[in-house]
């Protein structure tokens, strides 16, 4: 394989001239800023089009770089895909944003070469001296960890800050915590009921993972989900989450065997084909009906890739498990789109639901929503209701189902069969 002509490493220039800023900012008081530069796709770029096509992009990048900056600046490329820039003699930090910025727009731009025209962008990180390190070294390492953090958060450009540090040490340390609990079984799954509004009784439940860590207290879903899905706990997460709640729902409910049992499904599992396994290995494990499993997906989650998650929906629905459209009307999904995927349900997002009762615009979403659904022949499951008046609107409207705090509020499965008994809803048909 031809290696890339353009590898001239200028790290150690880097050095030195940072080195000599430094020393020159000492005495005058002047800040000096390192940028560093990632290209966005370069390793596509040498795959599909070749390396020489790579070196003459890097050869233009570093061109339009070059003509973002003024003369007392420096340029310097440091890896096969990163480059540095050190901003001198600068008055206040608050510039650096703007500079980045102006470097940014001159690299994302098309570049004609010989035989097609390829895209490139680049991500960014900054650091000032002195406001962000006493030295050359800390420099460096400020300007990389920004970097690190802006390509986590998909930001373009991040300049480093010791709060977003610290956030992310945070967000690394629950992540560490959240593996241990998966491993000891310390996570919960809480019940809320969904009713059958036509008729009066309990067609079903939601499963919501909850987790009371044991120093921390209870930990929001919001906090805890995002760090799974970000990484490969979300596939552990939603495997423990499927077999958990089909033993408990055959365990504990036997007066509900008849209803259905709800999970959510993450954005990253819709995208494999693996979790087609999962679901049929914990259906074999506990002898259940795939019909009376239901997955939640929202439409955010089937949009990031399509044609995958309809492949995967597909083989889903052949093996009788039931699909659900969940936060329906928050998303973006086209309706031919929605005609060709093999979904029974839709669930109308709960900031539609919740304030129906007062604002006739979200009465309107909610008709039309329901209505759609009809047409498509789905059911429609209502979530968010919180008060009397928006059960009797909803149930006037035809909707299907319906859970909210004003039904009940989620609850461990063992309380399922004392609320039943208490609740004014009748347990499923059989």
């Amino acid at each position: 394989m031809n290696q890339p002509q353009f590898q001239c490493n200028q790290r150690d220039q880097l050095l030195e001239q940072l080195d000599r800023q430094l020393l020159r900012s000492r005495g005058s008081g002047e800040r000096v800023a390192l940028l560093v530069f990632n290209l966005r796709g370069f390793r596509e770029i040498n795959m599909t089009c070749g390396h020489a096509a790579g070196d003459t992009v890097l050869r233009l990048v570093a061109e339009r770089i070059r003509s973002a900056l003024r003369p007392c600046d420096g340029l310097f490329h440091i890896g096969n895909d990163e480059f540095a820039v050190v901003l001198t003699t600068l008055k206040s930090p608050q510039v650096v944003s703007l500079a980045a910025q102006k470097i940014l727009h001159s690299i994302d731009t098309d570049y004609e070469l010989p035989a097609e025209v390829v895209a490139a962008s680049a991500v960014a990180g900054g650091a000032v001296f002195p406001d962000h390190a006493g030295d050359r070294d800390g420099l460096l390492r400020s300007a990389d960890t920004a970097l690190h953090l802006a390509r986590e958060q998909e930001q373009d450009f991040l300049i480093y800050d010791a709060s977003l540090v610290s956030r992310e040490q945070q967000l690394a340390n629950l992540k560490r915590s959240l593996s241990k609990a998966l491993d000891n079984n310390d996570l919960m799954l809480h019940y809320q009921p969904q009713i059958d509004l036509q008729r009066g009784q309990l067609s079903g439940c939601e499963a919501l993972v909850r987790w009371n860590h044991a120093e921390q207290g209870w930990i929001r879903p919001d906090v805890f989900i995002p760090v799974a899905e970000k990484s490969e706990l979300i596939d552990t997460l939603t495997y423990w989450s499927i077999n958990v709640a089909l033993r408990e729902w055959l365990e504990f409910c036997v007066q509900c065997r008849d209803g259905a049992i709800a999970v959510n499904l993450s954005a990253r599992l819709l995208q494999s084909t693996e979790i087609v396994d999962l679901v049929s290995r914990a259906l074999n494990i506990w002898g259940a009906d795939p019909g009376a499993l239901i997955l939640e997906v929202t439409e955010s989650a089937m949009m990031s890739d399509p044609e995958t998650a309809l492949r995967v929906l597909t083989r889903l629905h052949e093996m009788g498990v039931t699909l659900s459209i969940d936060d329906f009307g928050t998303g973006y999904s086209s309706l031919a789109y929605l005609q060709k995927l093999p979904v029974s349900e839709l669930k109308i997002d709960r900031s539609f639901v919740q304030h129906m009762a007062d604002r006739p615009q979200d009465r309107k979403i909610v008709r039309s929503i329901i209505d759609l659904a009809h047409n498509l022949d789905m059911r429609v499951v209502a979530e968010g209701i919180e008060d009397q008046r928006s059960l009797d609107m909803l149930v006037s409207m035809g909707c299907d189902y319906g859970q909210g705090f004003y039904i009940a509020r989620p609850m461990p499965a063992g309380q399922l069969s004392d609320w039943l008994h208490q609740a004014p809803w009748r347990k499923p048909a059989a």
